[in-house]
């Protein structure tokens, strides 16, 4: 080779060198371009398909959700007016609903024998059991939730033949003051549902499908798309979720799979990607032509050699240019980069700098929130001391030994658990027992003109709670509730699990609470509004420090029977 060099005339010598860099230069750009572009495109179709695909997830959850807050917004009135008796103007708020709506065909509420009980079409009632009816049986499954039928002939009316997506809910009315269990069922037209679906260009036959939660094909609006002979259907079970290339009837498509909010369907897209592929061919054309003529242009100009070594030179300068300032896909790939490392590092230093600063403001309200429930735990009234020890003083004088006797050992296990070597969380059954002493010393100071009763499940014993919570619930029904001067009161305090919370009850059969006073107490115990109820607000506080807005205080009372005041709190069961 070098021998051939050395023989050859200075322009052979410049030429030659210069054809073969020249073709590797070009091959590799050519190839590094093709590539690269490959690589872009793809991510931009597959970007695009997203896109669109979450924008009609949107669409369609943007009328799911309205169609959810219609019902919402009847069920909450059906109860209103249940509890007002006031079930007559049910049907015009039923009409009104519908119409604001004109895809709603109707909105009925039904009892679970499937009689009609309100209804905003005059239509008259199907004669068939509707206890049959496939939404209904839905709607009876699962009481929590929103049910969404496939499309069907409405089948609620006599002679109706709107095809409709049937929505139902368990929900409760009122009628006569008694609580009753029904159904909410809202028809919606299914055409509403074609309109949402044919407002996305998906290109030439791209199209998109609504699968059940059996994987049953609800609807498409693919002409090639049929329920016994889909493609794209057995496509969309294969996903899942997520997306991918796929090739449908010869075109290439991108496929994605998401979740319908609130109907556990799933809606597919199928985007045209087609064109990207043609543009991708025709991109390969032209580089090809590019490549010879640029070798039939090198071969022509030998005469210019030395600007054709510049030149090539000056090409690859640039493609190498543009690759290291603007290509910023390939950055990313490329990884182990100085540049990327650097910024990795300090990226991560910088989460776990906002790491340090959240959890130490986190410490900080952890401390705060502590000392607030302490100072709160301190808060007990020392008159009750000075009372008891009155008391004890009296009955002493008055050669009481026993009551004497019986009456300190109570006030000693009292202040025993009220210490409890700090704790601010104790056992259910240590509360009982520091109520019971509580209750032991009152009665006796109070000459025993009230009784008092534990009804307490066995079960809920060794639940956790917070300390002093009991107390100043009995010590306003002693002061506030029964009449200790003439008449012989009771206490009842229960306590019970329900509903996965663990229910304290303190009641008492004094005079009650008039409803408007039951909302100044709420007023005073949750905002503060003047200096009273200040034991009942001491426990709320507590409980909303500790539990948060899991805990609740709630009144209830009947004028001249009986006042309740429960507490209602997570289970946490001691380890």
């Amino acid at each position: 080779m070098f021998k051939l060099f050395k023989n050859s005339s200075i322009s052979q010598s410049i030429l030659i060198p210069t054809i073969l860099i020249v073709i590797l230069s070009l091959l590799t750009v050519s190839l590094t371009t093709f590539f690269s572009y490959q690589m872009t495109t793809s991510e931009i179709a597959e970007d695009s398909s997203k896109e669109i695909n979450k924008q009609i997830i949107l669409n369609f959850d943007n009328y799911i959700e309205s169609v959810i807050n219609t019902a919402n917004y009847i069920q909450q009135k059906t109860i209103e007016h249940g509890l007002k008796n006031d079930n007559a103007a049910l049907s015009d708020i039923y009409n009104q609903a519908a119409e604001v709506q004109p895809d709603i065909e109707s909105i009925v509420l039904i009892d679970t024998a499937g009689n009609l009980i309100i209804s905003s079409s005059y239509k008259d009632v199907s004669i068939e059991d509707l206890t049959t009816k496939s939404w209904f049986l839905d709607a009876i499954s699962n009481e929590s939730i929103y049910h969404f039928s496939s499309p069907h002939q409405q089948d609620i009316f006599i002679d109706s033949t709107a095809e409709v997506i049937t929505v139902t809910k368990m929900a409760d009315y009122y009628i006569g003051g008694n609580k009753f269990s029904g159904i909410i069922v809202v028809d919606i037209n299914f055409s509403n549902i074609i309109t949402l679906a044919s407002t996305t260009n998906l290109g030439d036959g791209g199209h998109l499908i609504i699968l059940d939660e059996h994987d049953s094909l609800i609807y498409s609006n693919g002409d090639s798309c049929v329920p016994n002979n889909c493609i794209t259907l057995e496509i969309a079970k294969d996903i899942i979720f997520g997306g991918e290339s796929v090739e449908v009837d010869g075109i290439s498509m991108y496929a994605n799979v998401n979740n319908l909010t609130a109907t556990r369907w799933r809606l597919a897209t199928f985007v045209n990607t087609e064109i990207i592929n043609q543009t991708r061919n025709s991109n390969l054309l032209i580089m090809g032509i590019i490549f010879i003529s640029t070798m039939i242009v090198t071969m022509a100009a030998s005469s210019y050699i030395s600007n054709r070594i510049s030149s090539p030179i000056n090409i690859l300068k640039d493609h190498m240019q543009q690759i290291e300032k603007g290509d910023f896909y390939q950055k990313i790939e490329i990884h182990g980069q100085k540049e990327v490392v650097v910024l990795t590092h300090s990226f991560n230093s910088m989460i776990e700098e906002i790491k340090t600063l959240m959890n130490k403001v986190v410490q900080e309200q952890r401390e705060k929130r502590k000392t607030e429930f302490q100072a709160l735990q301190s808060q007990i009234n020392p008159h009750f001391l000075y009372n008891t020890l009155d008391s004890i003083v009296y009955l002493s004088e008055n050669k009481m030994n026993e009551k004497v006797i019986e009456m300190v050992i109570a006030l000693s296990k009292f202040f025993r658990i009220s210490i409890s070597r700090g704790k601010n969380i104790i056992l259910l059954r240590e509360e009982i027992e520091h109520a019971k002493n509580y209750l032991l010393i009152q009665k006796i100071r109070y000459n025993e003109k009230f009784d008092y009763e534990f009804i307490v499940d066995e079960e809920v014993m060794d639940y956790k709670v917070v300390k002093l919570s009991l107390q100043p619930l009995i010590e306003n029904a002693i002061y506030h509730g029964i009449n200790t001067e003439y008449d012989q009161g009771k206490i009842l305090i229960r306590a019970f699990k329900k509903d996965n919370k663990l229910m304290l009850e303190v009641e008492d059969d004094g005079y009650g609470i008039p409803d408007e006073k039951i909302e100044e107490l709420y007023q005073n115990i949750k905002y503060k509004q003047n200096g009273t109820s200040i034991g009942l607000r001491n426990v709320f506080q507590r409980l909303k420090l500790y539990y948060g807005d899991n805990a609740d205080l709630i009144i209830e009372s009947e004028l001249d029977e009986k006042t309740i005041v429960r507490l209602e709190i997570p289970l946490e069961r001691a380890k």
